[in-house]
């Protein structure tokens, strides 16, 4: 049996578990309400996006339920259930790392010695992130500074092939998001196919890794969770912008076009849960 390297836990991971513990020691009891996202995150010292990830991740293992427009609840467990604040119950494999300008929460505890203890990121040494283990709104927000220029590149060098190959997976990405309430396959395959046809074949790498990342179970979770129908009908008009401005080769639309989109993305996920 080889000799594996210990990850630190990620900081959603770790405000989670600061959750889990406060509700194991009934400061949240069952079928209770969690305070207000703003509140909890102003209490932990965290930003709302790390707490949104670190809630997501709790109601992804049945500790909290989360109800749009009322909030995060506490689940009353049977008595067989794990007990709250377990590692390796919570988060198996699905940890990820907040932005750096963010603080990590204040649990009191000193973070492992494979991170920094500022951040919480991997240390050098660390073992890269496997798929889907990176947080959700740091994939999005790398997704914000890559995407918009690749899609403007698209414009100016895509083949005619390549343009017919995109306005066929958008044609697909309609279809799909119509029928299905979760992220597709035509999704990706959209972005994927446009960085494929920018003229740079490492960034159309850099695109493709980065939707590896957002597949992860906690990301698809985020997606279940928080995007209404109605904003898979936003999603599909804010596609064919993209579209329209790729294939006519409008290189500042398109950029123009993906950036909202993905602002607009970003915006959904972190709609409060508690608004009425």
């Amino acid at each position: 049996m080889s000799i594996q390297p210990i990850r630190a836990p990620r900081l959603h991971e770790r405000i989670a578990q600061e959750i889990a513990q406060l509700i194991a020691a009934g400061t949240f009891k069952p079928g209770i309400r969690l305070p207000a996202e703003r509140q909890l995150a102003l209490s932990l010292k965290v930003s709302r996006s790390s707490l949104r990830e670190a809630l997501s991740a709790l109601e992804l293992q049945g500790v909290l339920e989360i109800r749009m427009g009322s909030g995060a609840y506490v689940r009353r467990r049977p008595a067989e259930s794990p007990v709250p604040g377990d590692p390796a119950i919570l988060y198996p494999d699905d940890g990820a790392d907040d932005h750096p300008d963010h603080p990590p929460a204040s649990t009191g505890k000193t973070a492992d010695a494979g991170a920094d203890p500022a951040t919480g990121a991997p240390s050098e040494g660390e073992p890269m992130p496997r798929e889907g283990e990176l947080s959700p709104f740091d994939v999005l927000r790398a997704r914000r500074i890559v995407e918009p220029e690749v899609a403007a590149l698209a414009a100016r060098h895509a083949t005619p092939a390549q343009r017919a190959a995109i306005a066929l997976a958008f044609e697909e990405l309609q279809r799909e998001m119509r029928a299905h309430p979760a992220r597709t396959q035509a999704d990706r395959d959209f972005h994927v196919l446009i960085a494929r046809s920018c003229g740079n074949a490492a960034l159309a790498l850099v695109v493709e890794r980065l939707w590896s990342q957002g597949l992860g179970p906690l990301g698809q979770r985020m997606e279940a969770l928080y995007v209404t129908r109605g904003r898979k009908r936003d999603n599909i008009e804010e596609h064919r912008a993209i579209l329209d401005a790729v294939v006519t080769g409008h290189a500042a639309q398109a950029r123009q076009a993906m950036r909202r989109h993905l602002l607009q993305a970003e915006k959904q996920r972190m709609r409060a849960l508690d608004e009425g």
